[in-house]
């Protein structure tokens, strides 16, 4: 299918080891405290990068701390206020300082007969509970309710409150709002029975977890006033949701080449007019084609027309700028026919 072709140009180039691998991980990107992060293992290590504000960059800097399970798989890792570091893993969950000393451990259950299943963290908004899905308590004769989200006290890890979820043995992922909401995403995707999507927040009377819509996909981006775009891991569609407005989907067949399908797992907003999606015939193609979606409406804008062609992975930062991936480097980039900021074709 022939769409506009618009061209873009580099802004910045960043070495970033372990980023092929990190991009496929639930926390290979995030989004904390209205900043874009990326997360990295490397050779024992785990380096986490503040995308830089400034588009002639890529990060504005990074850190490392040791990985404390190098060979362990299902490990969540978030950046918190202050420099500090949480990891998730399958019996505890570990908040380090920037120095790597561990401020405190809080450990749970964990899942019985479901190695696939992880957990995941974040801070709240305003920075003063981590929440945190994992897995929850049996019962008598092994019963069991159901996996938990619970807050904790991020200075002590003192359990605040706790919420029992419908999802079971499930893959977690946190994510927020790029404005100043006080929910937080939370993805819990459980494979053949299908994904959760909820937003939780924490309030005096514990914490408040409800349905995001309609939105049941694990890969979601998130623009302001609540408004996300969800992906169907098949690639077969799109759908826009955003309470007190009716869902818009659109089917890969009405605006995407015969044989294509959405890929990469990424979609997301460039800026408030417009996502960035990519198309190709498999998940896991070495070459995508980037398309420009109407934020609203889901119809095609424009194809990116790059020097040379880029692989699946498109990473939206809403500033008019997005980052790919050139082996182990990001590469940084905006359409050349206007500034950085809005990049509008």
């Amino acid at each position: 299918m022939n769409h506009p072709r618009v061209p873009v140009r580099p802004l910045a180039h960043e070495s970033l080891p372990g980023i092929t691998q990190g991009l496929g991980n639930m926390d290979g990107l995030l989004l904390r405290d209205r900043a874009h992060w990326l997360v990295t293992r490397h050779e024992g290590t785990i380096t986490v990068g503040r995308v830089d504000t400034d588009p002639s960059r890529v990060l504005a800097g990074r850190a490392t701390w040791r990985n404390p399970a190098p060979d362990a798989s299902g490990t969540y890792c978030s950046p918190l206020p202050g420099g500090a570091l949480a990891v998730s893993g399958r019996q505890a969950v570990t908040v380090y300082e920037a120095d790597g000393t561990v401020r405190w451990e809080h450990r749970h259950e964990e899942w019985r007969h479901s190695p696939g299943a992880s957990g995941a963290c974040a801070p709240d908004p305003a920075g003063r509970v981590l929440l945190a899905a994992m897995a929850g308590p049996h019962g008598p004769g092994g019963s069991y309710a159901g996996d938990v989200c619970r807050a904790l006290d991020l200075t002590t890890g003192e359990v605040l409150a706790e919420h029992t979820l419908a999802s079971f043995s499930a893959t977690y992922a946190f994510e927020h709002f790029p404005d100043a909401r006080p929910d937080v995403l939370l993805t819990a995707s459980m494979g053949q029975d299908g994904t959760h999507c909820l937003l939780v927040a924490r309030t005096a009377a514990g914490l408040d977890v409800r349905a995001a819509g309609t939105a049941e996909e694990p890969y979601v981006g998130l623009g302001a006033d609540g408004v996300l775009i969800s992906q169907d891991v098949g690639g077969g569609y799109l759908c826009r949701t955003q309470d007190g407005a009716d869902d818009v989907i659109v089917e890969a067949g009405e605006v995407l080449s015969e044989g294509e399908g959405f890929v990469g797992y990424t979609p997301g907003f460039v800026d408030d007019e417009r996502i960035l999606v990519v198309s190709a015939e498999e998940q896991w193609a070495e070459e995508g084609t980037h398309l420009l979606l109407d934020a609203r409406t889901l119809r095609p804008l424009a194809e990116l027309a790059y020097p040379r062609p880029q692989g699946v992975t498109a990473v939206p930062l809403g500033d008019g700028t997005w980052l790919t991936r050139d082996g182990e480097s990001v590469r940084r980039w905006a359409t050349a026919r206007a500034s950085s900021q809005n990049g509008a074709p």
